[in-house]
C-alpha cells in the first residue's frame, strides 16, 4: 500500500479534555473532508492510520488501532469511530521522544508493506526532555521513518520553529501550523492531504492555515 501513518494526539497536562477534544473532532471533521477521501481513493492499496495518545515516559496509550482505508466509505466509517475515540491518559509531561518511540513501535505492527511509514505527532509545546528526543529522533531517521509536525501555536508561537529544527525529519518533513486548538481542523486536513499525497500535494486547499515545509537532512 501507499502509506502507514500514526497519529501522535498530545494529551500531556497542558491539554484539557476540552482541547482533546478539539483535536478529536478536529481529525473526524478533517477525515471527512471529499479532498482527503479522494486522496486516500488515489493511493496505491490504500492507506493504513493508527492512533496514539502520548504524554510522559510512562504514559501512552493506543488511541484506535491500525484500519485500511482505500475508499471514501472508509474513510467516513472512520471518522465517525475517531469522533468517538476516548482520551485514555489523564495528563502528564510533554516528552515528545516518548509519543516517537511508541508511535514507532506501533509501526512494527502496521498492516502489510507500505512504500512510506509516516509519524505525524502533535503539540502545543517544547519537549521536556530534549536530548532524548533527538537521540529518538535520530534513530527512526535510520530507519527510513519519516516525521511530520503539528504545531498547536496556543501560546508558544515559535512552535513551528522549534519543529523545524528538533523534531520533524526524513524526506518531505513538514510541519503544518494552527494558530491554537480552534484551528486544528484545518491543519490536520492540510497535514492529511499532504501526507496522503506524498510529493504531490497540491497548493489549492482554501483555507488559511501555515503551512512549513523543510526537506530534512537524516539526521
Amino acid at each position: 500500500m501507499e502509506l502507514h501513518l500514526v497519529m501522535a494526539f498530545d494529551v500531556s497536562a497542558s491539554v484539557n479534555d476540552e482541547e482533546f477534544d478539539l483535536q478529536r473532532a478536529g481529525t473526524a471533521d478533517a477525515l471527512r473532508s471529499k479532498l482527503v477521501a479522494a486522496a486516500v481513493e488515489r493511493s496505491p492499496g490504500g492507506v493504513a492510520i493508527a492512533i496514539v495518545q502520548w504524554s510522559s515516559v510512562t504514559r501512552q496509550a493506543l488511541g484506535m488501532d491500525w484500519v485500511v482505508l482505500r475508499n471514501q466509505a472508509d474513510v467516513i466509517a472512520y471518522a465517525d469511530e475517531v469522533d468517538a475515540m476516548p482520551r485514555r491518559l489523564p495528563g502528564g509531561g510533554t516528552m515528545i521522544h516518548s509519543g516517537l518511540a511508541f508511535a514507532a513501535r506501533l509501526l512494527e505492527a502496521a498492516p502489510g508493506y507500505a512504500r512510506r511509514q509516516v509519524i505525524d505527532i502533535a503539540a502545543n509545546g517544547q519537549s521536556d526532555g530534549q536530548n532524548r528526543l533527538l537521540e529518538t529522533r535520530g534513530k527512526l531517521l535510520s530507519k527510513g521513518i519519516v516525521i511530520n509536525g503539528l504545531a498547536i501555536e496556543e501560546d508558544d508561537t515559535t512552535l513551528t520553529q522549534y519543529f523545524e529544527a528538533h523534531v520533524i525529519g526524513g524526506p518531505n518533513a513538514f510541519v503544518v501550523t494552527a494558530s491554537g486548538f480552534d484551528a486544528f481542523t484545518e491543519a490536520m486536513e492540510t497535514k492529511l492531504l499532504r501526507e496522503i499525497s506524498g510529493a504531490m500535494f497540491s497548493h489549492d486547499v482554501d483555507k488559511p492555515v501555515s503551512i512549513s515545509p523543510r526537506l530534512a537532512a537524516a539526521n
